[in-house]
């Protein structure tokens, strides 16, 4: 999928390759520009095919042409995206939008799920 979308888009593509039982072979990696709690952020979700043909930018990362075009930076695998969601959706059944942002920032900066307690 080679494009920008918001949070609210991106769930939904997420969600929808997800139930159509191909989630985690139709996406590889979510990259990102912004911040994910801020509405102005854009998502790009990159395929295994996206991921073969590396560009490296100024700061030495490999980025996938669209990611590197776009100046987006790797941002969660997604698979890890799907698994934010799904906890999300069985800790708060009626999420939205900022709940998911709430919840991806947090496994990102936490590396555990929000409302679950860190190991260590």
């Amino acid at each position: 999928m080679s494009e920008l979308l918001t949070l609210h888009e991106a769930i939904e593509a997420i969600t929808a390759a997800c139930d159509e039982g191909d989630g985690l072979d139709r996406y590889s990696w979510v990259y990102i520009r912004g911040a994910i709690t801020q509405s102005s952020c854009r998502l790009y979700l990159a395929s295994a095919t996206d991921e073969e043909d590396l560009l490296v930018d100024q700061d030495g990362e490999a980025l996938p042409p669209f990611a590197a075009e776009h100046q987006l930076h790797h941002y969660i695998e997604a698979a890890a995206f799907a698994d934010v969601l799904r906890m999300q959706r069985q800790h708060q059944p009626l999420s939205d939008v900022a709940d998911f942002a709430m919840a991806l920032d947090h496994y990102d900066r936490f590396d555990v799920f929000l409302g679950s307690t860190p190991i260590g």
